[in-house]
């Protein structure tokens, strides 16, 4: 599998994002609120990514960015369905307006709030008249990226007993994810409520990223909240490359470095057991014997 740089797919990653974040958002407005914004997430499937379905009136609906055959699709449980390509030359505001054109046509007209979250720019969906192309092999390159990742990290996440979100994108920084709890409620003042929804309890996020425009190579990561202060010992940590940054307060293990070793999918998920320990220890959780106890199921016995 080939690393690709941010800056290589970035009029792609810009537009993929952009309806990612309107997916997030019809979700956010539709869906029952969770904990730490777990009713807003995107799934990853297994031709692109979905919301899910999504609970309207007497009826549902899903909304799907299909990056195998290039098409956002939308479906309704009344049987009605509708759809757009995505494409050369244009717009996040076309798109948008055509993904609530095809919404209203199967039945679930919906409005939000027009504005992109965590996002370099502030111009809403609408406004966002600039002209992209849509490069099908970059967006096929990503979606392999994100299924490596997200497997890796199901693996990795999958025995933990406590409180945990399985891996999925968060839209907003479109990071692909998975979150695990300590069950110590650490809630602090932040500077805004996607910040104070997010971070109210201790917690360590896995991930991806695909990079931005400040550091452009893809990467994973580990991250604690409350903020670690001061530095991790990273000896024990068995991937090559990984490093630990104190000002961010963030593990790193370049996508780049991944793909060098013999087994990706195995070096991943030992990056992710081995922060797990280190930061578990420094931060001091409780009961992580327990939360990391194995587990009985898949055992056979010999008889």
């Amino acid at each position: 599998m080939e690393t690709m740089p941010y800056n290589d797919w970035k009029e792609t990653a810009d537009v993929f994002h952009m309806i990612i974040q309107m997916m997030g958002k019809i979700k956010l407005e539709k869906m029952s609120p969770q904990p730490e914004w777990n009713h807003s997430l995107v799934s990853i499937t297994a031709k692109g990514f979905s919301t899910g379905l999504i609970p309207d009136g007497d009826e549902s609906f899903e909304i799907t960015i299909d990056l195998i055959d290039g098409l956002v699709v939308v479906n309704s449980t009344s049987g009605k369905t509708a759809s757009f390509e995505l494409r050369e030359k244009t717009s996040v505001a076309d798109y948008y307006a055509e993904l609530l054109g095809a919404l209203s046509f199967i039945g679930h007209p919906v409005s939000i709030n027009p504005v992109p979250q965590e996002y370099y720019l502030s111009t809403p969906f609408d406004k966002q008249t600039r002209h992209f192309d849509f490069n099908k092999d970059h967006a096929l390159t990503y979606f392999k990226m994100c299924v490596l990742a997200r497997n890796a990290l199901l693996e990795f996440c999958a025995p933990y007993r406590g409180k945990k979100i399985l891996p999925a994108l968060f839209w907003g920084g479109l990071d692909l994810t998975t979150i695990l709890f300590s069950g110590e409620e650490k809630a602090y003042p932040h500077d805004s409520v996607i910040e104070e929804s997010a971070f109210d309890e201790q917690l360590i996020e896995f991930g991806f990223s695909d990079g931005d425009s400040t550091n452009a190579e893809p990467y994973f990561f580990a991250l604690a909240y409350p903020f670690m202060q001061g530095d991790l010992n990273m000896d024990a940590v068995r991937a090559k490359g990984a490093t630990y940054s104190p000002e961010q307060a963030l593990c790193i293990l370049p996508f780049e470095a991944v793909m060098d070793t013999d087994n990706p999918h195995e070096t991943i998920v030992q990056f992710c057991q081995d922060t797990f320990a280190a930061i578990t220890g420094k931060e001091k959780w409780k009961r992580v014997k327990w939360f990391t106890k194995p587990l009985l199921i898949g055992e056979t016995e010999q008889k």
